[in-house]
């Protein structure tokens, strides 16, 4: 984060970004807690950085990810408002409930699906074994593109084979297998609700961004969640992954898979 020409100390930004971003507080309730340590701070402020560093955020915490993924995934959407339109928020977890991708979309089609899918693969590193969703066209048929893209690069690799392929991503549509990313929907939207909705596109997908990246941090998900037996605070987390820079090694992301 870039720190520079800022007005305020980067402790009070961090500090208000991850406030909203972590709870369900409105600009103006942030602007009163910061006023509370006598720092005159208006909630514009709040919202400009949120908008600035929710984004960078999620790409310091996606360095950072352990990446033990189990290969059983759960893909389904929920809507946020922009600008009185209803926009997509695609998502994918594993069967556990670890935070992968999400997609934001202004529309809600196989397109948008198919981005969540193939920004999931590349965040995990690997193809799941199977996905499942609520049985929605769109997101059956993106699964139905990646398998087929899946096989043609196969046939290519290896012109000789003649015998059968099975798909390489198992898709079912069994609902209450999905209980546990619409249970994760409920925590995204208990912190957009008090927004009533988004002015812009930009800051939307920014600052769910954002949200995303602390539930990710909440959830145990990086490699600095724990240091020598001892659990590490959300809050102290996000001021690691502010502090290190880009270029600093020994902290590297995991990937087992399961």
């Amino acid at each position: 984060m870039d720190f520079s020409g800022k007005q305020f100390p980067k402790e009070v930004i961090i500090m208000a970004v991850r406030w909203y971003l972590a709870y369900p507080l409105s600009y103006r309730n942030v602007e009163e807690l910061i006023q509370e340590w006598n720092i005159t701070l208006d909630h514009s402020s709040v919202q400009r950085w949120v908008d600035e560093f929710g984004g960078y955020l999620m790409s310091k915490v996606r360095k950072y990810m352990k990446r033990n993924f189990k290969r059983s995934w759960r893909l389904d959407e929920t809507y946020i408002k922009v600008k009185g339109e209803w926009c997509y928020l695609y998502r994918i977890v594993d069967k556990d409930g670890d935070s992968i991708f999400f997609h934001f979309s202004k529309t809600r089609d196989h397109q948008a699906a198919l981005a969540c899918v193939r920004g999931a693969i590349r965040v995990a590193g690997f193809v799941p074994d199977k996905i499942n969703s609520d049985g929605s066209t769109a997101n059956q048929l993106a699964v139905k593109i990646i398998n087929e893209e899946l096989t043609m690069k196969f046939l290519q690799s290896n012109p000789e084979f003649t015998g059968p392929l099975k798909p390489s991503i198992y898709y079912t549509k069994i609902k209450y297998l999905n209980n546990v990313i619409e249970q994760d929907h409920r925590r995204v939207k208990i912190i957009t609700d008090p927004m009533k909705g988004f002015k812009n596109f930009n800051a939307a997908n920014n600052t769910i961004a954002g949200i995303e990246a602390i539930a990710i941090v909440r959830k145990n998900q990086t490699t600095l969640a724990e240091f020598n037996g001892i659990k590490v605070s959300i809050a102290d987390q996000i001021n690691l992954l502010v502090a290190y820079s880009d270029w600093e090694g020994g902290i590297g992301a995991t990937n087992t898979k399961k």
